[in-house]
């Protein structure tokens, strides 16, 4: 289907396509192909149309576009368009209007993860050349002393309630949005997409066609704004003139706006996936046509559960920050194959070096290693560095710890590699049990015996409360205890 037939099967258009069409035309041309031309179309033609809904209620089109004009206008006496702001803020939509503020007035915008502590964020700041620095909580005192003499630090509610006349509009000088890797496999890096124009146009073409998305259908997103995933969900929304709301990652919050709010589609990650499927009282979602998951893999048992439970609503996207959106798995392929990522998306142009070998977009190395099966089904096996050799045989860690999760007694686990004299490289497995369940290392162990092959039965199992993830779902290996990278001995006690 091309872009255009997409477009019109979504009703994003409404029922006068050439006046809406011609709208959009012009607030591109006004403020060049931005979210902040988004947020103004829609301004113009549904103004009362709820944009966003946060803890603080809802926020109407009209409202957000006020709300960030008035932000740009106290930004323009503080930022030349090309200058660098950096946004450290949690999901809001205060932090929304900053952002579209940002974006009004021409400059470079990075979004600064929240998880970064205070040293890591001053790296940042002078890595990224920031001249103002927007944020939020108690980011202002945690930050004192990290950051350089040069980069003002602003707070949202300063920028919000600023009395600032605007300047008079000028031609649209486009600022880049700059997204940060999340630092799992080393420093994080400044990125920006790799997609060209004509191929972003058959990707948005082929994921509207693909998935069931609708203008005006409400939309939860508990993922950071200022991650990929979540960036792409409020572009979505802002071109379906979708109502978003912005949801804490918890089940209960998850499951409360779910039902009350009437949610059609529901952007999240795996870890949040598991946490809805694992609250312990049966709920429903009768409203929910879309679960569109991402951003980090999907285990074959988690989607399985996943369809079983809600239906054919699940889709799973694969990609980068680097990337873009590389492959989309649809309900009908996560039947077929539970564990794979589907089939690679129009004007995505991928590679496997090998029959399992490294996937390459684009001429771009992502670093992960993937099969592909005779219907062109994409299936990824991790990462080409974590790949571990036991006694000759080759096993990838996410492989491995699905097997481990199978236990009963298991809620999710983690494996890292670590010396053996017998078998070259030994398992050393870090283990969340379920709740309410009391089992010992060694218990444990003889019940992992029947599910693995010697070699890949664990020597060593540390219990742990929760493993460490970065905030949308990606396990962070190297942030285990120290001890797993070092030579161990008999189970924990």
């Amino acid at each position: 289907m091309s872009l255009l037939a997409a477009v019109r099967h979504t009703g994003i258009l409404d029922s006068q396509p050439l006046k809406n069409a011609l709208s959009l035309a012009w607030a591109v041309l006004r403020h060049g192909p931005t979210l902040y031309a988004l947020a103004a179309w829609n301004a113009r033609r549904m103004p009362n149309a709820v944009a966003l809904v946060d803890g603080d209620g809802p926020l109407t089109y009209a409202e957000l576009l006020k709300r960030a004009d008035g932000m740009a206008a106290a930004l323009s006496h503080r930022i030349r368009p090309g200058e660098t702001v950096g946004l450290l803020c949690s999901n809001s939509v205060d932090f929304v209007a900053a952002l579209l503020a940002c974006v009004r007035i021409g400059a470079r915008t990075v979004l600064l993860n929240t998880s970064f502590s205070a040293a890591e964020t001053g790296w940042a700041g002078r890595e990224q050349r920031l001249r103002l620095l927007i944020c939020d909580g108690d980011w202002p005192e945690r930050l004192r002393g990290a950051v350089e003499v040069g980069i003002t630090v602003l707070t949202l509610t300063e920028l919000k309630t600023t009395n600032a006349k605007s300047h008079p509009l000028r031609l649209p000088r486009v600022g880049p949005l700059v997204l940060l890797t999340s630092g799992s496999t080393g420093t994080p890096k400044a990125v920006r997409s790799r997609i060209g124009l004509r191929a972003g146009l058959r990707l948005a073409g082929a994921l509207l066609d693909a998935l069931p998305l609708r203008a005006g259908a409400p939309t939860l997103l508990p993922l950071p704004l200022f991650h990929g995933h979540g960036l792409a969900t409020l572009g979505m929304g802002l071109a379906l003139r979708a109502p978003l709301h912005l949801c804490l990652p918890t089940a209960d919050a998850m499951w409360l706006t779910l039902q009350e709010e009437g949610i059609k589609v529901l952007m999240l990650v795996p870890t949040l996936l598991h946490r809805l499927l694992d609250a312990p009282d049966k709920r429903a979602a009768p409203a929910l046509r879309a679960i569109i998951c991402g951003s980090a893999p999907l285990g074959a048992s988690l989607a399985t559960a996943a369809l079983e439970r809600f239906g054919d609503v699940l889709s799973n996207l694969y990609g980068s920050t680097e990337t873009g959106l590389i492959s989309l798995a649809t309900p009908a392929d996560l039947r077929a194959a539970p564990g794979g990522v589907g089939r690679a998306l129009p004007g995505v142009n991928l590679e496997l070096d090998g029959n399992m070998g490294r996937v390459i977009v684009d001429g771009h190395d992502t670093g992960d290693l993937a099969s592909r099966d005779a219907a062109g089904r994409l299936t990824l096996h991790g990462r080409a560095d974590d790949l571990l050799i036991c006694g000759g045989e080759n096993v990838f860690p996410a492989s491995l710890e699905e097997r481990i999760a199978a236990h009963v007694a298991v809620a999710e686990c983690a494996v890292v590699g670590v010396p053996c004299a017998e078998f070259g490289t030994g398992i050393h497995a870090f283990v969340v049990l379920k709740p309410d369940c009391e089992i010992t290392p060694e218990q444990l162990l003889d019940g992992l015996r029947p599910l693995l092959p010697r070699m890949f039965g664990p020597q060593k199992i540390t219990l742990l409360d929760a493993l460490p993830r970065t905030q949308t779902g990606k396990l962070l290996r190297s942030h285990l205890p120290a001890e797993a990278h070092m030579k161990m001995g008999a189970t924990d006690e």
